[in-house]
């Protein structure tokens, strides 16, 4: 509650200190700042973009346009943004499983192996440095059933020439229909950006803060009371956990640093470098990062009989997983422009990554210490013989303790069927191979009611894929091939399918204009042959159809449409509060229901609202939605939303 307090505080007065700053010259609309002067006419100085951690990677900032419209502003839930495509326990950040699980690899190195809360964690990868001409600043507030509510402010200032300040803050509470289903979160980062004006020097760094707290009740503790409707008031119903709780707390401080060992040209007028005779040394850069993760599994009353086994304390559970990490990465690239200003042929990029865990496991006595040191080489290769064709290689190999021989490789082949301005769309093929150890959590486990010391191969990954975009379209097919997949039995065990198995997945999305209606949809098949140990709905939908209006002379959009989901029915995997983890299951179907959502947006100027009453098709198909089995879907409710930008 104290680092709640410290960070709401360090925002607000940050935002409210944004007229003093505003002394100081701000930044171009590219992101590098020049001395006070009035804009050109002709640029928007309200457009902002924003890059990832991994800016250099082609010799320029990568940026990305921020997001302003209000077509799936409705979507506030972080997991739901990009598609529906999960199960998770009936509540918003409530931890979740992807339902298309390709493509079955995670980053090389060491890992824990639990990732079912990931969505709701500000990850250094994803977070989002801003560039901007104005202050900018959006204040985003949005409240669902059962007093649910969500508050969100992102701010950006550029302090000093180029350097830049911002913050992202987040904070969710979700108390749920159920008894014990709330959720609690908050999220923080802090950035800070700088680039030289010759742009042959820059850094980045953020800070991370995530604190979730998950409140178990273990599922319904008898479905029919939820399924004929017998208990009205959800709080009725029982449920088979009375005090358990899921906590995760993470820190973490990351910078990242480059520097051009050679002077390039500013530009195309700089003719006295591009006349002059030198050999390019490429560019350095060097990233530091340290990270605490803490996982607190809590349960005053654990002898309730829902758990089979207790180890160590029948009085209370207090299981405990911290998990030090410190990184670091040196890498060398040569630029992707020649000193002509054309694209080079080859671009190269080579680089070793050092990272030391320290993992430790508290039970109720004692603790207990592993430490971990590695090394990885990696390297890379871009190739663009055509400006319609490009090809690329990634490739890593693991050196000591745990993930000694692990080794991926991925390739992507890209094609334009015609050219850049007039083409018939792209065209990209792909390829994994990835030979990598199961999670650590597989293997080694200690906690009062599970306790496991195996030892398992390495998981094999051979996959390909095929992807087609053109203009409203986005098809493509994945096939793999998996051996050694491990998972969670019907007793929540970590076991091994030592055959191989294949995994085959075809997508076809669509986002189509007619007239003012816009049509979007996600469409999905999957299936799994040779094993049952990977359960997972056939088909998955998602379709949304809204109409655009504008008012008052284009000064604002009204934007009213319907939401539509469906996946087919399987035995979806049950959850296990002590695991954070889903398991097989055999005994209860979920899916074949469809859930329809209605949502009015609504954009005035900078500031965007959302009306929506979802799952309203639950009062005429009766009490089937089950999110995951014994947890239970929302039921039809009121939603809204606000969100507020401004610039200066």
């Amino acid at each position: 509650m104290r680092a709640l307090k410290f960070i709401a505080l360090f925002c607000s007065l940050l935002i409210l200190s944004n007229n003093l700053i505003a002394l100081v010259s701000p930044a171009d609309s590219t992101g590098f700042t020049k001395k006070l002067k009035k804009p050109k006419a002709t640029r928007d100085s309200t457009i902002v973009s924003f890059f990832y951690n991994d800016f250099e990677k082609i010799g320029q900032l990568n940026t990305h346009a921020y997001d302003t419209a209000i077509a799936g502003f409705q979507n506030y839930d972080p997991r739901f943004k990009q598609d529906r495509f999960a199960a998770n326990l009936g509540n918003i950040s409530s931890i979740y499983r992807n339902l298309v699980p390709y493509p079955f690899m995670r980053a090389s190195g060491w890992d824990f192996g639990i990732h079912t809360f990931d969505s709701y964690l500000y990850l250094n990868d994803s977070v989002k440095y801003y560039k901007i001409f104005k202050t900018f600043t959006e204040v985003a507030y949005f409240q669902g059933p059962k007093k649910e509510n969500t508050f969100h402010a992102i701010f950006s200032r550029n302090l000093y020439r180029s350097l830049n300040l911002g913050f992202d803050f987040h904070v969710m509470n979700a108390p749920g229909a159920y008894i014990r289903q709330r959720t609690n979160d908050i999220n923080f980062a802090l950035t800070l950006q700088y680039f030289t004006k010759d742009k042959r020097y820059g850094f980045i760094t953020n800070f991370i803060f995530n604190r979730l707290r998950n409140f178990e009740n273990g599922g319904l503790a008898n479905d029919s009371l939820f399924e004929q409707s017998i208990e009205k008031n959800r709080q009725t119903i029982p449920v088979n956990l009375q005090s358990a709780e899921n906590r995760m707390k993470e820190t973490g401080f990351y910078t990242k640093h480059y520097f051009n060992l050679s002077r390039h040209a500013k530009d195309e007028k700089d003719t006295a470098f591009l006349n002059d005779r030198h050999v390019d040394l490429g560019r350095l850069s060097y990233s530091f990062y340290f990270n605490r993760q803490v996982q607190n599994y809590m349960d005053g009353i654990p002898d309730t009989g829902f758990y089979k086994n207790i180890y160590l304390d029948s009085i209370s559970t207090r299981d405990s997983i911290t998990i030090d990490r410190i990184v670091n990465e040196l890498t060398w690239s040569n630029p992707t422009f020649r000193k002509d200003r054309k694209l080079r042929l080859f671009q190269i990029e080579a680089g070793i990554r050092q990272q030391y865990i320290h993992l430790s496991y508290r039970d109720s006595v004692f603790f207990h210490h592993r430490y971990f040191i590695q090394y990885i080489p990696k390297a890379a290769l871009y190739f663009q013989p055509f400006s319609s064709l490009l090809l690329e290689a990634h490739g890593d190999y693991v050196l000591g303790d745990y993930n000694e021989g692990d080794f991926s490789l991925r390739v992507n082949l890209s094609t334009i069927l015609g050219k850049q301005d007039k083409n018939a769309g792209t065209i990209t093929l792909s390829g994994i191979y990835s030979y990598q150890q199961p999670g650590w959590y597989y293997n080694h486990y200690l906690g009062n009611n599970f306790l496991w010391d195996t030892t398992f191969n390495k998981q094999g990954l051979i996959s390909g894929g095929f992807d087609y975009k053109f203009k409203f379209l986005n098809a493509g097919l994945t096939f793999n091939r998996i051996t050694n997949y491990v998972y969670l039995d019907s007793s929540s065990l970590p076991k091994q399918f030592k055959n191989e198995f294949g995994y085959l997945y075809v997508y076809f999305n669509t986002d189509v204009n007619l007239w003012r209606f816009k049509i979007r949809t996600q469409l999905a098949y999957q299936t799994v042959q040779g094993t049952t140990v990977l359960r997972l709905p056939a088909f998955m939908g998602n379709l949304s159809i809204f109409y655009s209006q504008p008012l008052f002379k284009g000064a604002a959009l009204l934007q009213p449409g319907l939401n539509f989901y469906y996946n087919t029915m399987y035995y979806a995997d049950s959850y296990m509060p002590a695991l954070r983890s889903y398991y097989l299951q055999d005994q209860k179907q979920v899916g074949n229901f469809l859930y329809m959502d209605v949502f009015i947006n609504i954009k005035i100027q900078r500031a965007r609202f959302f009306v929506a009453y979802t799952n309203w098709g639950s009062f005429f198909e009766g009490k089937k939605y089950w999110a995951s089995p014994h947890y239970p879907n929302q039921d039809a409710s009121f939603k809204f939303g606000i969100s507020w930008r401004f610039h200066d």
